[in-house]
């Protein structure tokens, strides 16, 4: 995410449910601070948008016995645009941006890349 509202992402999960799908894209696209209600907690977001997908791969299932197939022929595909809510949470150093997954009640973590 950069300051002047552009943001690049790369092989990021789908957010809520569509984490199930299995999908990950990469692409360029937007960001925003937002007010608006949304998301699973009060107060300010970010969200993300992508606009222009460069890329999209299949995930391998966390566990062996996930029911989902990921050879690429089943699932749904990856979406040519995808917005996410981010949430802000305050850590000891810096703020932290993350979406979660609410069947299974994780928090996912985006990080800058080195």
């Amino acid at each position: 995410m950069r300051a002047d509202g552009t943001a690049a992402v790369k092989q990021l999960d789908g957010q809520e449910f569509d984490f199930d799908s299995q999908w990950r894209i990469s692409g360029t696209g937007t960001w925003e601070l937002t007010d608006r209600p949304m998301g699973w907690s009060d107060g300010q977001h970010v969200s993300l948008s992508v606009t222009r997908r460069t890329s999209s791969a299949w995930r391998e299932p966390a566990d062996a016995a996930d029911e989902v197939a990921v050879d690429g022929n089943s699932g749904e595909p990856a979406p040519d645009s995808y917005t996410w809510t981010l949430e802000l949470e305050r850590r000891e150093k810096a703020l932290a941006l993350n979406y979660s997954d609410p069947d299974n009640h994780n928090a996912y973590y985006l990080e800058k890349a080195r």
